[in-house]
């Protein structure tokens, strides 16, 4: 049976890559000291760079994050923070976490993961959680400008509310604000010594912060609505496999006779029919949303997305063939796709090219083409993994392909980045290790992977 997680893995890209931190560590409830009045918190979420390293290490992201952290303590609202790998992965409750908050805050100072990151904020916006905060460490006047020109273009063209706050660290280590010229320039030449005549130009990252958690009030929702999301969550907290499959379906009766199907419910109940790989369950779930008069929910990009996905590994007659329309209808209007969506492509068609005994070359073709795109857009192992594979499969050698070698250094960077065999714990990490290394053709390394492998358990 395929694990749950590497389904994730699958349904949300590369992301088995991205898992080795500790869940306690990378998705943290930081109360407030302050008391709570009868309204309920406001919820913040962060979404970290680099997980522990981001903010054990000395780095802006590290000031910028407890900048945030004040200010929710002064307001009285409730920070989570969680790792982008996390997020990326698809992880379920990181997921809910993220789209469910009043205010999301990402910091996109790393210019791989920006489409990724305005993919999950664009599904916020969709669950009508609409206030977005941009950071982006000021280190590039064009980078800078150009993220400005997007958050301006969204907030004219969507529901969304997007904040775009540039930031700079000071050589007395304050973080301030870069919104404007003035600023930008007053902050090129802070020194210790001119704080005080240069300081009333420049707004404290933390202020500025503290004015926005004032200025944001907390989302409304319909009591019903709330009840029914947080059965949702108790039900995959408390239950497993075909009892989990039972209460959803008890859940999902409840919602037939109301008013409140939102897309923020029908994603939920998603993540949970995936992590117990009840594929059948979410395609009808999305087909019964396509034939209700009212309802739009079904043509959502995210919504279809998980309903290629679901049909891709049901399998039953057609259901391969109809998974690729429906991403091919996505992808033609999205205006900004997310990387996910075109591994999902290159996996039909690596599916098909399987199916085929691998004779069918044009699949083989597509599919390469597909992970190609994923890759380009935002290099991750499981896009460059299988993008490798299956340029070998078709002939190409590391030793005389250009683009091979060119992966290859890309992959090995990424594993990297996860720190030694001996410290890896989580069982697709380690997987991952494996195949870079027999891609590699690195064998004492890919028996060592192999141990590894045989003595963790898997996931169920």
């Amino acid at each position: 049976m395929e694990a749950s997680s590497q389904a994730a893995a699958e349904a949300g890209g590369d992301h088995a890559a991205c898992v080795a931190l500790t869940a306690a560590a990378e998705r943290a409830d930081v109360p407030s000291p302050s008391l709570v009045s009868k309204q309920r918190s406001l919820r913040v979420v962060y979404v970290l760079n680099d997980g522990l390293k981001a903010v054990a290490a000395n780095s802006p992201e590290s000031g910028a994050l407890q900048c945030l952290q004040r200010a929710c303590d002064a307001e009285s609202a409730i920070l989570t923070t969680v790792t982008f790998g996390r997020l990326d992965f698809g992880e379920t409750t990181v997921l809910d976490t993220f789209y469910d908050a009043d205010i999301a805050v990402v910091d996109m100072s790393d210019v791989f993961r920006q489409p990724s990151l305005f993919y999950h904020l664009g599904v916020r916006e969709s669950f009508d959680m609409a206030n977005n905060v941009i950071l982006y460490h000021d280190t590039d006047p064009d980078t800078a400008q150009s993220l400005k020109d997007m958050v301006a273009q969204k907030n004219t063209a969507s529901s969304g509310n997007y904040y775009f706050i540039p930031y700079v660290m000071t050589p007395s280590n304050e973080y301030i604000c870069c919104e404007n010229v003035a600023q930008r320039r007053a902050s090129e030449y802070m020194q210790p010594s001119w704080d005080n005549l240069l300081g009333p130009l420049c707004v404290p990252l933390v202020d500025r912060f503290a004015g926005l958690l004032k200025d944001i009030h907390v989302t409304s929702c319909a009591s019903f609505k709330d009840t029914l999301l947080n059965d949702i969550r108790k039900a995959r907290d408390k239950y497993q496999g075909e009892e989990l499959a039972k209460e959803l379906s008890r859940i999902k009766l409840r919602i037939d006779n109301t008013e409140v199907l939102t897309q923020d419910i029908v994603m939920n109940l998603l993540f949970s029919y995936r992590d117990i790989q009840d594929y059948d369950a979410m395609v009808k779930l999305v087909q019964t949303l396509e034939m209700l008069p009212t309802c739009d929910l079904a043509n959502q990009p995210m919504i279809q997305f998980h309903y290629a996905f679901a049909l891709n590994r049901r399998n039953s007659p057609g259901d391969r063939e109809q998974a690729l329309r429906v991403m091919l209808q996505v992808l033609q209007s999205c205006d900004h796709p997310a990387p996910d969506m075109f591994c999902l492509c290159g996996r039909i068609y690596k599916d098909f090219f399987l199916d085929s005994e691998c004779k069918d070359t044009k699949s083989r073709d597509n599919a390469i083409q597909w992970y190609r795109k994923g890759f380009e857009l935002q290099p991750t192992l499981y896009s460059g993994i299988n993008l490798a594979v299956l340029l070998i499969v078709a002939g190409q050698q590391f030793e005389s392909s250009i683009e091979l070698r060119k992966i290859g250094v890309r992959l090995n960077s990424l594993l990297g980045r996860k720190g030694s065999l001996e410290k890896m714990n989580n069982y697709w990490d380690v997987g991952q290790f494996f195949t870079v290394s027999m891609l590699a053709n690195d064998i004492p390394k890919a028996v060592q992977a192999a141990e590894k492998l045989f003595k963790l358990k898997p996931p169920i």
